[in-house]
């Protein structure tokens, strides 16, 4: 995927920045209303992937309309954007993407693999809301 024209760049990448912090509301929702531990992850993992995929759109450069996270990560670098080594971890929200939308596909999920989850996405969003708004100056 890749915008256009400039502008729309900015305007797409900040939707979906947008979109990914509404992720991370739900999934932090979920923890107050007692929703499945599948589901508050499936919103962790969407949330880091959105960001992900606002900083490529950013810096227009093409990518696949997948949920792989280590794959946009692998695109992240190849094009010599600086990932920081806390965000080099959040290829293992990966799975959240599709095995814990079906019920039965997923073991139990521990407390510590939300909290992970839901740190790795925050810490996701926040460095691509730095990154847009460095390259904005």
């Amino acid at each position: 995927m890749k915008p256009k024209h400039k502008k729309d760049t900015r305007i797409m990448a900040q939707n979906w920045l947008d979109h990914a912090k509404s992720d991370l509301k739900l999934a932090k929702l979920g923890l107050e209303y007692e929703v499945f531990p599948s589901q508050i992850c499936f919103h962790a993992q969407q949330a880091a992937e959105k960001a992900l995929k606002a900083i490529l759109l950013y810096n227009h450069i093409e990518f696949p309309l997948i949920h792989d996270l280590e794959q946009l990560l692998n695109i992240l670098e190849k094009e010599k954007i600086f990932i920081p080594d806390d965000i080099l971890e959040v290829g293992i929200l990966t799975p959240y993407a599709v095995e814990t939308r079906y019920p039965g596909n997923w073991d139990e999920i521990a407390e510590n693999e939300i909290t992970n989850a839901l740190t790795l996405a925050e810490k996701t969003i926040h460095w691509a809301e730095q990154n847009l708004r460095t390259q904005n100056n």
